[in-house]
């Protein structure tokens, strides 16, 4: 029943099954950790891409504002030259309809003369 060749070629056996075993278990933990790492990776791609988009979008919803309020700017300029226009106007009018006022010299005021 007791076969010495079977005893060391079993002994043989567990001398190199277990620094098989153990380069077999540390080449698939490095494998298992790379394929974690490109997960994480390609995860952490999707969130700079998608706060890019969502900052072209701010951008381009404070451009569209800045321009109506640009526009708006733009138009209150406008009313305000041509009500300025209007009222040099009325005042040129209301100077060339006055009679020579400016040969009356009882609206000028003196300083220092007695």
């Amino acid at each position: 029943m007791y076969n010495p060749f079977m005893f060391v070629l079993g002994i043989l056996a567990l001398v190199f099954a277990v620094p098989l075993m153990a380069i077999w278990t540390e080449h698939r933990r490095k494998v298992l950790e790379m394929q974690l790492r490109l997960r994480a990776e390609r995860g952490s791609d999707a969130a700079p891409k998608e706060q890019v988009r969502e900052l072209a979008k701010q951008l381009a919803d404070l451009r569209s504002t800045a321009t109506e309020y640009d526009l708006s700017f733009d138009s209150a300029l406008q009313r305000l030259e041509s009500r300025m226009d209007l009222l040099d106007e009325r005042l040129r009018r209301i100077e060339e309809s006055r009679p020579a006022a400016a040969s009356d010299s009882s609206n000028e005021v003196r300083i220092g003369v007695r």
